[in-house]
């Protein structure tokens, strides 16, 4: 008997990895918030625990400058306040809007490949496309952000917004 309940066990451990979410154009349409962000190797920033964590390349300059890294944590979370208000809502007919971010509220449309689970959005005011690579984790929306020019790449995990 034990043997036939640890094989279902397994069994269903096996089938709920493999059955995660895949993005598609019916799995993202709603509102998603920011609940945390990554900027490789420099900082983490988990807005819903408020618990920013720097990364090596930072820690390495504050040392250099001979700063406390609890002090640079208090004002980059200042600095930050506004990156909380940064938000999507997708749409199903094919549009979206973006709020909060560094050119204020945008919209325009996007597509979704679904092989590749890429995003791709083209701003309406701009004609600018931009590609994401996205993916579902713990239940939050993942924007892999390749980095442009000279920036590191960012990740932001979203999650259902719930206004």
């Amino acid at each position: 008997m034990k043997k036939i309940l640890l094989s279902l066990v397994l069994m269903v451990a096996v089938f709920a990895t493999n059955a995660q979410t895949k993005v598609s154009k019916t799995t993202i349409v709603g509102k998603w918030s920011l609940a945390a962000m990554d900027i490789d190797g420099m900082l983490f920033y988990d807005i819903d625990k408020d618990s920013l964590s720097l990364g090596s390349a930072i820690m390495t300059q504050l040392a250099a400058a001979g700063q406390d890294s609890a002090g640079a944590v208090d004002m980059m979370k200042g600095q930050l306040g506004a990156v909380k208000e940064l938000g999507f809502e997708f749409l199903a007919d094919g549009t979206f809007k973006a709020n909060g971010g560094p050119q204020g509220s945008e919209g325009g449309t996007y597509s979704i490949d679904e092989a590749t689970e890429t995003i791709t959005m083209t701003n309406k005011k701009s004609g600018d496309k931009k590609e994401i690579v996205t993916s579902f984790k713990d239940g939050k929306l993942v924007f892999n952000i390749p980095a442009e020019g000279p920036g590191p790449k960012q990740v932001l995990y979203l999650k259902v917004s719930k206004d």
